[in-house]
């Protein structure tokens, strides 16, 4: 199985497809799998799939873990993956991750996708009891799954959504097989924000440093990071694209798979960053 070690932690990765690398980082307490039932809606790519620490088969992370660890591990992936420039895609803390990303190696990144995320959690800031929930199911789900997801779903799918598609918890479920290692939860969280040692992800001072062509992605009706975190990485960022959809909450690429989908693949034929990878 293919891993990188960076700094005594291996981090998991795998290449899926062939045409132009996209690299897809996701949020918080999950791994690869969170992006299966999305892949076969991202056609003609080589997609590169890495399990953030902690998640799928990475190793646990180490006290200290900053989101710019993992950011490095993404850059890290590539370097083994012998890929020189990439999409790049994150989403909720995935999206936090990839914007660290492109601000340190801005060489590295054809084009930028960012997805229900922010720049800064606490000037948008969302349902506090919402956070508070997130973190307690996240780390619910190292020891009851079930009791874990009667918390988040309601978190990271709209009520109509979640009352028209029942299923979505069984499916949730199979796409949550590896929980999280012990003490990720929390690791993560006070990568995105640790009051104690007054370190607090911000990137709005930055936002201007990044010149590559983006998308930003956003549901209104987000309960996890409000949507005005959205609408200001659109403005804030030159020549940024924004897609808001409306009614969809966290989990916006499977609410409305249409709409996103076609702007994100349009976007990407739209700007093409001429390399090519394969699995294969």
């Amino acid at each position: 199985m293919p891993y990188v070690d960076r700094d005594g932690t291996r981090v998991y990765w795998e290449l899926q497809g062939e045409g132009e690398p996209l690299l897809l980082i996701m949020g918080y307490g999950l791994g690869r799998e969170a992006w299966t039932p999305m892949l076969p809606m991202i056609s003609g790519h080589a997609v590169v799939l890495v399990d953030n620490r902690g998640t799928g088969e990475s190793d646990p992370p180490k006290p200290g873990l900053t989101l710019q660890d993992m950011a490095d591990d993404a850059v890290a992936v590539l370097d083994a993956a012998g890929i020189e420039r990439a999409h790049v895609h994150g989403v909720s803390m995935g999206g936090m991750i990839a914007q660290l990303l492109a601000l340190a190696h801005p060489e590295r990144v054809g084009t930028l996708v960012l997805g229900c995320t922010t720049p800064s959690p606490l000037r948008f800031i969302g349902d506090p009891a919402a956070a508070v929930a997130l973190f307690q199911g996240s780390i619910l789900m190292e020891s009851d799954p079930d009791a874990a997801l009667d918390m988040l779903l309601p978190l990271v799918f709209s009520e109509g959504f979640l009352a028209a598609n029942p299923e979505m918890r069984t499916f949730a479920k199979s796409m949550t097989t590896k929980p999280a290692a012990p003490g990720t939860a929390e690791l993560m969280m006070k990568a995105i924000v640790d009051l104690d040692k007054g370190t607090i992800f911000d990137t709005t001072a930055r936002l201007g440093e990044l010149r590559m062509p983006v998308l930003v992605q956003h549901g209104s009706a987000d309960r996890l990071i409000p949507v005005e975190a959205g609408r200001f990485l659109g403005e804030a960022i030159t020549g940024a694209e924004y897609q808001e959809l409306e009614g969809a909450g966290h989990g916006y690429h499977l609410e409305q798979p249409e709409p996103v989908f076609s702007r994100l693949l349009g976007f990407l034929a739209a700007h093409p960053i001429g390399a090519t990878a394969g699995a294969g």
